[in-house]
């Protein structure tokens, strides 16, 4: 039984992850795989060595419909990378990697309809987002079926939805699409219209959008097929309690069947707001412990919490389900009905799994409040009242490592490499800590929770995730890549985001060394404007990012800009 689990997990891995075909390596789900560890460790043409201002910068750049906010996914056949890119206007693109040349568009709005407007959708509080909300989160690729899965979200123009000042709920529209990565066209009875309820709860695509990565799981649906998990939030993602904050939501899909009846989970019933956000990340999936079984994990946002007195809500909270989407085990923050009303989110990033070592599988999670947790992922620690009944709470976790990595906001999820651990939070720079993935208990091993923490010498703006690239754990490949920008792409705010190379691997005067970045040779490097949390793609020699056109003053077109070895002069 533990070699069959260990190799359903590895078909999953395989199926979601970066993948090595004849020596290419396949960005195909957001983060690279499963686990969420942002990691291609098949890098074997960028290094330390050629990434800098010499060898190294900006090759291109394809301009699109409009803005890009999901990561770019790759696919590499002989010798050629394709882009895959969608849009806040409801549009996918399939692009040359290495030229930036569009290979072909589709559109998936519907006759009378546009992409939701942000002054229209949740009465107006989409204040996150301008001026579309059309495609957000990032597309998954089957590369087994040849199918992208992508959610988009319409609003119709007519009758009603084009008369009436406040639009009704009913003029938006939430779909899930299956489509051929080579033509564009629909596949297995694709689209449909997301929709279900939990309890007296029923789901709103006037209220919610879809921000994390899609998630897609081989054979876990009954008849055998694979499962594509899609995770949702409120628009304006937070909410002083009372005011009604839509819940967060989960839905699973067959994803060769998607008109079949979906698995639901919502994360608040019988309450509110428990939003399933986390700055964009994907949900993950992974074993729980040695010969265990593949569970899917999320932590929610800001919500009612009661999942300890027996009830359903699970607000501010890192949920264990299985592939059913029922919850089997969970964490709560003790200082949760704390957290709710400060806006305080546990879930403004998303789940990192460390590889499976050792007797204890861990997920790593940072939070608005500057604390990162471990937990194990088969009992997650579950919740612990605080000693006393006013703010701020006093008390501690059970069964949880955590310390405060810093001093601002969490947005972004952890990346690892060889036993190393990068975060950033909000205006901080990155950290880097050595953890020992095998051990039963992290915190116990200097610097995870005590100790030297190395730092960048740059401190990085709102709205990044990072990445990393490695050829294996060779010494001399492994480059930590990161940007920086503004994170509220508006008109008058928008400003070209910064891209970072950060040496690993090594520490210089007790810092990471810097290897390039995107301003020292700006008129070749410069890319796009900033969206919030982008996160670089890295593939067979090239890094893709998305963006917004700078040169575009109506804010509503975005820009794929592609970087790699050049001989072209710095200027």
């Amino acid at each position: 039984m533990k070699a069959l689990h260990r190799c359903l997990f590895v078909l999953m891995f395989v199926a979601g992850s970066t993948l090595l075909l004849s020596g290419q390596t396949n960005v195909l789900t957001w983060h690279n795989d499963n686990w969420r560890d942002g990691l291609n460790s098949a890098e074997t043409i960028l290094n330390q060595a050629n990434v800098n201002q010499q060898q190294f910068g900006k090759i291109c750049s394809a301009v699109f419909d409009g803005q890009v906010f999901g990561q770019p996914l790759v696919v590499s056949s002989a010798g050629k990378n394709t882009v895959y890119v969608v849009t806040m206007n409801d549009s996918v693109y399939s692009v040359d990697g290495s030229t930036c040349q569009i290979i072909n568009q589709v559109s998936l709005l519907h006759k009378n309809e546009e992409a939701a407007q942000c002054t229209d959708v949740g009465g107006g509080q989409c204040h996150m987002m301008s001026p579309e909300l059309g495609i957000l989160g990032t597309p998954v690729i089957d590369h087994t079926t040849n199918t992208i899965y992508v959610v988009s979200e319409s609003e119709a123009t007519s009758g009603n939805c084009a008369t009436q000042p406040k639009k009704p709920a009913t003029c938006f529209t939430d779909r899930l699409h299956a489509l051929d990565i080579n033509t564009f066209a629909e596949k297995f009875d694709g689209p449909v219209a997301i929709a279900g309820k939990s309890g007296n709860t029923a789901f709103e695509a006037y209220n919610h959008n879809q921000r994390p990565g899609l998630l897609l799981l081989p054979g876990v649906m009954e008849n055998g097929d694979s499962g594509v998990y899609v995770g949702l939030s409120s628009i304006g993602g937070s909410g002083a309690p009372g005011l009604n904050v839509p819940s967060g939501w989960v839905f699973g899909y067959d994803a060769q069947n998607l008109a079949a009846t979906p698995y639901v989970w919502t994360s608040t019933p019988n309450g509110e707001g428990g939003g399933v956000w986390a700055s964009g990340a994907g949900l993950a999936a992974g074993l729980d412990s040695p010969g265990g079984s593949t569970y899917i994990y999320l932590i929610t946002g800001d919500g009612n919490f009661n999942a300890n007195t027996g009830g359903f809500d699970y607000g501010d909270s890192f949920v264990k389900l299985n592939t059913s989407l029922v919850p089997t085990a969970y964490f709560t923050p003790f200082a949760q009905a704390c957290m709710n009303p400060a806006d305080q989110d546990f879930g403004s990033g998303g789940a990192l799994l460390l590889p499976d070592s050792g007797t204890t599988y861990y997920a790593i999670a940072t939070s608005k409040p500057g604390v990162i947790y471990a937990m194990n992922r088969a009992n997650p620690g579950g919740y612990k009242p605080p000693r006393n009944s006013t703010c701020p709470a006093v008390g501690r976790n059970l069964d949880v490592e955590y310390f405060q990595g810093s001093t601002h906001q969490y947005y972004t999820t952890p990346v690892t490499w060889n036993g190393q651990m990068f975060t950033v939070a909000m205006f901080d720079s990155i950290s880097k800590y050595q953890i020992n993935i095998g051990s039963t208990k992290l915190c116990n091993l200097s610097p995870i929770c005590t100790g030297n923490v190395y730092k960048t010498g740059v401190k990085l703006q709102y709205g990044t995730n990072l990445s990393l690239s490695s050829s294996g754990t060779s010494s001399g490949t492994a480059i930590l890549w990161a940007t920086a920008g503004n994170g509220w792409p508006t008109a008058t705010t928008a400003a070209p985001v910064v891209l970072y190379a950060f040496d690993a691997e090594h520490i210089v005067s007790n810092a990471i060394p810097e290897l390039w970045d995107s301003t020292k040779c700006p008129k070749r490097d410069q890319p796009g404007n900033g969206t919030k949390f982008v996160t670089p793609s890295i593939a067979n020699g090239f890094v893709y990012l998305g963006s917004m056109d700078p040169t575009d003053t109506t804010n509503t077109r975005g820009e794929l800009d592609v970087f790699g070895l050049t001989n072209a002069a710095c200027n």
